[in-house]
């Protein structure tokens, strides 16, 4: 899709200047807002210099899209060792450190958003466009002010998911406070932002309405940000034991949490009736139309954050498939963000998402397909430069522009059947959702069984619960949403410790120990490299032990060692023990050491610290917790 409205920034860069002192942003030059805002095209271009400032590594270019994964059952990072990493960068097994400077980073770059967003919204509300609108039904100059308003309530939606209780300013600083600023606790900030929001709703556009469609903050994102603002708060949050910051704190869930399921249920409900969204294309055909820029306006993405091809954006390169350069138009992408190995054999043989979201292989410089899978080792499928009908060149790494679709109606869809079964068990409606979902995850053959069957055996809230939590996890893999799913599930302890054992008792199960409860475990699996019948000269895989689990090779494979790996003798202690990526990957809440003493119940730190520079910056008014800095 067409991205002028992100050169427009350009307009308004000297106006808008941020600078790295923390809430500290000033317009550069002598000009006043009368004169900024004066007309539409103006306040067109103020609200593209929010955009922009979206587009950074420290903010949703890179970090909010990947680096602030945690260790869980879908996304997954190998840690191999007890020894906390020198920068401070082990956010994946759960012991960052305040010393991290791309924690301060990224604060600082989620307030420069914000702030600039203050003063786009104070340069409308004192403009004579928006004096003189009626404000009674959606308008341009309106759309605008609603669109800014939801963005910078993402942002600090965004900030209480990393870091719990935050700074809260919703005017134009002028630096003068930014000393001795404490923090406003989350709920409270949730719950302005949820009326806030309300407020500007009736008054946006469609994004079909809108150019450059969903890559703007539309009425439905409005809405499906409601809901979300108010799962949020309606849900489980990390909450310090203030007299006692070196304890790793309690979950704890808000008063009155039915009331925001309810106002959940009201605007979740809203995007779904609206029919402005929809599941129409194929799983695989929707992934492949994003790897190609392609953001339909009427289909599932929501809200898509606008990346620039050959300047930002790692989709493709940083989470995707990897690719070693070569003679060949594609680049090379690292693919670093991987899936957990054992995520791949959690979903149905027949569910059409699995292939495309888990890609156990990479391509070399000649672009044949080189087997890839181990515990850590899992690629996420749905971006590949393979993909791209007009590739960027040979020599291209970064800045695919991909865009990070920040809201799909997947997840609306989801996440109301999720709150209505909440407050009132799993009526039609909810179950209605969840079909939606599945629908496009199944052929239409296998829908009888897989959609209808299935979902009707859900017949109880416990039940639907769990079946939401799974299809979350199999719809979204790879989108960095299964943190913040568990936090508010308070399911994060629980699943952690399950995984743990699980990855440990599959290498014990694959060595022949008896497990109750584990039957069969993919101890290898099998490979062979045979002619791509597409691409003339090349090479693709064919994997045996997937769709089902062998216990001998095939004639004419390759073993590859899966499960089997995990487990061995480990020659400097005499025993078997598990291998060192699951001794350690979740070693801040349950490791090789500390297993026995751990209950899936514990408390599991998941909000990172405070950065140094912050808690220097404001001079005792902020203060981390949860065991940090003791």
């Amino acid at each position: 899709m067409n991205k002028k409205i992100i050169f427009s920034f350009l307009l308004v860069a000297l106006f808008f200047t941020a600078c790295d002192e923390y809430l500290d942003v000033q317009p550069g030059s002598g000009f006043t807002q009368a004169e900024v805002f004066k007309s539409e095209k103006d306040i067109q271009s103020a609200v593209a210099g929010v955009y922009t400032l979206m587009l950074t590594d420290d903010a949703y270019a890179n970090r909010l899209a990947f680096v602030f994964n945690m260790n869980t059952d879908v996304e997954m990072s190998g840690v191999s060792t007890n020894t906390v990493n020198g920068n401070g960068s082990d956010i994946a097994c759960y012991d960052p450190k305040p010393y991290w400077t791309t924690l301060n980073g990224t604060w600082s770059a989620m307030y420069k958003i914000i702030n600039t967003a203050n003063d786009v919204i104070e340069g409308i509300e004192s403009s004579d466009l928006y004096k003189a609108d009626p404000k009674n039904a959606p308008s341009t100059i309106m759309q605008m002010y609603g669109e800014v308003k939801t963005i910078r309530a993402m942002v600090y939606l965004d900030m209480i998911r990393i870091w719990g209780d935050v700074v809260f300013r919703t005017k134009s600083s002028t630096g003068d406070e930014n000393f001795a600023v404490g923090t406003t606790d989350r709920n409270v900030i949730l719950e302005f932002l949820i009326d806030d929001l309300k407020s500007v709703e009736p008054y946006m556009k469609n994004a079909n309405e809108l150019d450059y469609g969903v890559e703007r903050a539309s009425r439905s994102f409005n809405q499906g940000l409601i809901g979300l603002l108010a799962l949020t708060r309606g849900g489980w949050t990390l909450r310090p034991d203030e007299n006692n910051p070196a304890s790793i704190g309690h979950m704890e869930r808000g008063k009155n949490y039915e009331q925001y399921y309810d106002i959940a249920i009201q605007y979740l409900e809203k995007v779904i009736l609206g029919r402005q969204h929809d599941l129409k294309l194929s799983f695989r055909d929707f992934w492949i139309k994003q790897n190609n820029w392609e953001t339909p306006v009427n289909d599932d993405v929501i809200f898509s954050i606008p990346m620039l091809k050959n300047s930002t954006g790692e989709y493709g390169y940083f989470a995707g498939i990897p690719i070693i350069e070569g003679n060949h138009p594609y680049g090379s992408a690292s693919g670093t963000l991987s899936l957990c190995g054992e995520y791949l054999y959690s979903f149905d043989n027949k569910d059409l998402r699995r292939d495309v979201t888990c890609a156990p292989l990479s391509y070399d410089q000649n672009l044949n397909q080189v087997i890839r899978l181990d515990l850590a080792r899992l690629a996420v499928g749905k971006w590949s430069k393979l993909w791209m009908n007009d590739p960027l060149g040979s020599t291209s790494q970064k800045g695919t522009g991909i865009n990070y679709s920040w809201m799909r109606f997947a997840d609306v869809l989801l996440m109301y059947a999720e709150a209505v079964n909440e407050r009132f068990g799993p009526r039609e409606d909810a179950r209605e959702c969840l079909r939606r979902v599945r629908r496009r995850a199944f052929a239409q053959a296998d829908w009888g069984t897989k959609v209808d069957n299935y979902v009707m055996s859900k017949s109880s809230p416990d039940l639907f619960f769990k079946a939401i939590m799974d299809e979350r996890k199999w719809e979204f893999g790879g989108e960095s949403k299964r943190k913040f799913d568990l936090a508010r599930w308070n399911k994060f302890s629980e699943v952690i410790y399950n995984q743990y054992y699980r990855l440990y008792n599959w290498g014990r199960v694959a060595n022949g120990a008896y497990v109750p409860g584990i039957d069969q475990v993919p101890g290898s699996i099998y490979y062979k490299n045979i002619p791509d019948p597409v691409n003339s000269g090349r090479t693709i895989l064919d994997i045996k032990g997937i769709d089902e689990i062998l216990q001998a090779r095939p004639a004419g494979y390759t073993e590859l060692p899966f499960a089997v790996s995990w487990y061995s003798l480990n020659n400097e202690t005499a025993s078997y023990e598990p291998r060192n990526d699951i001794k350690w990957s979740f070693r801040g809440f349950i490791n090789y050491n500390n297993a026995s003493s751990v209950s899936p119940t514990d408390p599991l730190r998941y909000l990172c610290p405070y950065p140094s520079k912050v808690i220097t910056d404001h001079r005792g008014a902020i203060q981390n917790y949860y065991g940090f800095n003791f």
